[in-house]
Order: structure tokens, then sequence, then C-alpha cells
């Protein structure tokens, strides 16, 4: 069992000791999770404030609490902000292991997951030992070996956790861990004290995340705040379209132009769409330096990868382009990318015979829009769409997907059969994604103002069910949402297969 004096965290974050040193097992900022030994971190959030726990972390086994100011009859740590001060506690608890590692940081409203299991796949493929942290758990080697995730409820952890992680990753000879940063992780100080070596920044959707933050402007500010993160000299890749991104990035930026822009020093070129996904050249069109030293040598990469989607071509550019900074060959990048990692509810073929289902997570009108542009392509006869509200966000969120569906349907309407079906997946969310009465309503009037034809089913089984319903082996079949989809496509491998069986 790890331990730590104290004292040491005292010192190491500047507080100040009430009470006797002791030795701490742990660090837990909810008091359910207190351990005995644990030090307790009383912090204020937005609905609470970890004061008022400090009597059931006692009552637990916490050692000590750390606070802002001293508890009666327990240890306590002062600090003036124990939210500040919780990552340099984490990080002297844990004996700093990111001073062992090269971290990579990815953030962006879009893509962060995808761009990281590609990356992922990429250095493991040029022989680079990496840990990732993100939306898919805590997980070291190759992405593609579930067994050695360890599942996280938050895409960037608290900082106990990052550190925790970081430890484990340096005591198995791990040398590089990729961290999905989110705009929550930043301004909760998840990530503080972090120093990246190298940045993604994918891309930026101001009118995400309005359930948390006070306007779009403050969303893009606190995503802004990646940058600093960055250690001196660190380069930035990017979405060259991305102009907030490339204003704050300066000389360390590395824009990669998804559009052919001639002036871009990364290019994608030469983009051929297909049934099987996308191939696509990666040029670098001179050679890049920063800090006084070469980050990239002029090159030419073909790539092939069998995912579908522009959003995906998006993500596998700035992981390629990320992957050379960091020294990987390119026939390793090549090799990895043409069996790459499945990217779960990403333009996931979750059936590929007749008819073909897509599953795609898709969380704003930008996604949307991309999966179906992405899907024309495919030349199927006749799409039927079932469409999860999403719960927990918000009605203003659900009002833009709705019109923009809408948009999207009309589209498909005019050359071919469609058939949309809307669920409130009732039988399919927790607590966290339920969909309120006015996130629901936002979706149906927003529809029945726009005279797109659809269907209402409360359950996700309804839904699926009503959408499979005379299907035809031609047609093209989307599940599309957030959370609620999440299990649409194990209903639809399911409703499908016993269709097809003797």
């Amino acid at each position: 069992m790890h331990q730590c004096a104290l004292s040491a965290l005292a010192h190491a974050v500047g507080g100040t000791l009430h009470g006797t040193d002791v030795r701490i097992n742990g660090l837990a900022v909810d008091s359910r999770a207190v351990r005995p030994g644990d030090l307790f971190v009383a912090l204020a959030g937005t609905r609470d404030d970890g004061v008022r726990y400090v009597a059931d972390a006692a009552r637990r086994g916490a050692a000590a609490v750390m606070a802002r100011d001293p508890v009666a009859g327990l240890r306590t740590l002062v600090v003036p902000d124990p939210r500040h001060a919780l990552g340099p506690v984490a990080a002297a608890f844990h004996g700093y292991p990111a001073r062992d590692l090269r971290l990579v940081g990815i953030t962006g409203t879009l893509g962060k997951t995808s761009t990281s299991l590609l990356l992922e796949a990429a250095l493991a493929a040029g022989g680079v030992a990496a840990g990732a942290i993100g939306s898919l758990g805590v997980r070291q080697g190759s992405p593609d070996s579930h067994g050695a995730a360890r599942t996280a409820r938050l895409t960037t952890p608290d900082a106990p956790a990052i550190h925790a992680a970081l430890a484990r990753f340096v005591e198995s000879g791990v040398s590089m861990a990729v961290l999905e940063v989110t705009s929550h992780g930043i301004l909760q100080e998840r990530v503080a004290g972090l120093e990246l070596a190298l940045g993604i920044f994918t891309n930026l959707v101001p009118d995400e995340h309005l359930e948390y933050h006070p306007t779009a402007e403050h969303y893009v500010q606190t995503k802004l705040g990646f940058l600093d993160l960055l250690e001196a000299g660190a380069p930035l890749v990017f979405d060259n379209a991305n102009t907030r991104v490339a204003a704050r990035a300066g000389a360390r930026g590395v824009p990669v132009a998804l559009d052919g822009a001639e002036d871009a020093p990364v290019r994608v070129r030469a983009v051929q769409h297909h049934l099987n996904g996308v191939s696509f050249v990666l040029h670098v069109t001179r050679e890049l330096r920063g800090a006084g030293r070469l980050l990239l040598a002029p090159a030419e990469l073909p790539l092939a990868l069998p995912l579908l989607g522009r959003h995906q071509l998006a993500n596998a550019a700035l992981a390629a382009t990320a992957a050379l900074l960091l020294g990987v060959g390119t026939e390793a990048i090549a090799a990895a990318f043409e069996t790459p990692p499945p990217l779960r509810r990403r333009m996931e073929v979750v059936w590929g015979g007749s008819p073909l289902v897509i599953d795609d997570t898709v969380g704003n009108p930008r996604s949307l829009r991309a999966v179906f542009d992405s899907v024309q392509r495919l030349g199927r006869r006749g799409t039927r769409v079932t469409f999860g509200i999403r719960g927990g966000r918000g009605p203003a969120i659900n009002r833009q997907l709705a019109a923009t569906l809408a948009e999207q349907m009309g589209r498909l309407g005019a050359g071919a059969p469609a058939r949309l079906v809307v669920t409130a997946s009732e039988d399919g969310t927790g607590a966290a994604n339920r969909v309120r009465d006015d996130e629901r309503a936002a979706v149906l009037e927003t529809l029945d103002r726009t005279g797109v034809s659809y269907a209402f089913e409360p359950t996700l089984e309804g839904a699926v069910r009503r959408t499979l319903e005379g299907c035809r082996p031609e047609e093209l079949v989307l599940l599309l949402g957030a959370q609620g989809m999440d299990g649409a496509a194990e209903l639809v491998r399911r409703t499908l297969a016993a269709a097809s069986s003797p």
C-alpha cells in the first residue's frame, strides 16, 4: 500500500498542518469513497460543499481532511483553495509520476476519443509503450486490449485518479501517456500542474455544454485554456480551419489543412471515400521547427483507413501528424491505420449485411451533418433513422439537433424513401442522462414545426423494433444519438440475427 506523510503533502502545497502528523493511505474527494487512513479533500462544488461531508468521511476512517479552515477534532491540512491544491497534492502523494512520462493531451468538442485511439494504435505500431486516460477509461498497451482497461465515470477524471493512473503507467514501464482533456477537466482544475509535451486540438463548436458553461464564449475560453498546459516549445496540432485556436497557438502551432489549403504546412489531399472507408495522402509540405529544433521534415504519407465518415478522416489526419511529431515512422503509422482499433459508436458498422446498419453517437448539429454527408456516398436505396433525444443537456441543444435532423431527413426524402423514429430511451438511460419533459418537447415541437414525418416511441426497444419493421435489404439504417442510444446496436443485432436464422 502506498503511503505518504501528511506533513510532506502540506509542504508540497504550502499548506498549514493543524494536528499531529500521520501517514496517509489515499486521497478521496467523495466521502462515500473514503477508506481508513485516507485524506478527505473537502471541495466546494457547483451545488454542494464538501465540508458538509467531513463527519461522514471521519466515520469511514479518514485520517485527515484538507479544507479551507481547521476542522475540530480532526487533523486538517489547511489551504486557501482545496480544489486548486488537489492536483499538487495528488502529484506529491504519488511521487510526481508525470515527471517520468511524456504527456500528450487531446481536447476539442468532437473526436477526442477517436483521435486518441488512432494515435495509440500508431504509437503501439511504432514500438512506443503508452497508456491512455479518457472516455474509455484507463488503458495500457494496445488500444484494443480491453482487458487492460479500468472504466472511468468521467472522460477527464479527478486529479487523484489521473495521478494514480500515471503512477501505474510508470511502474509498468510505460514511457508516454495520452490524456483526453474536457472543458470540465480544465475548469475544475483536474489537469492543473500537468505539462504536455504535445497537444492536439480537434475542433471547437461554441454551443456545446451550455448546460454547464454560462455562455458559448465561456466554453470557448475554457477550452482555449488547454494551451496553457503545453510545456515550453511543445507543438500543438490542430485543424487549420480553427481560427480561434490558430490565433492563440502562434509559432507552436502545427495546422493541418483538411480542405486542401495550399499555405498550410500539413495538408490532406487525394481524398477518396468508398464503401470500405477512406484513403488520403498526408503531405508535410515544408520543414517545421520549434524551440530551435526540427519538429517535422517534409514527407508524404499515403494512408488507408477502414472507417467511414469525413470526421474520421479529420481525426486520422490529426493523429497521424501527432504520431510523426512523436517520432513514429511512416510505415508504422500506415500499418496501424490499416487495422485500427474498433471505434465504438463512431460511424460504426454494427450490421454489415442486408440492411446496412451504422451507429454514431452524434451530440451536436455539426456531427449530425457529418454523418449524413458521409452516408450519402454509400448509394443505399432508402434510409431509416432511429434518433435518441439527448438527455441531461437541456432543450437548447435538442432544438438545434432536431432542426438539423429535419433538414437532413428532408434531403434524404427528396431522393429515396426515408423513415424517422424518435425515442426518449426510457428503458436505456440512467438518472444523469434521462430525458426531461422540456428536452423531449424541444425535439418533437421542432420536428412538428418543420413538417417532417416521424414516429415517437418512448422506449429504445420500441423504437428499434419500429425502425426495422418491413426494412428492405437495400436500405440503410442509422442509429443516432448520445448516451440513450448506447444499447441500440445490440437490440438491432439481436433482432436481425433472429430474423435471418432459419
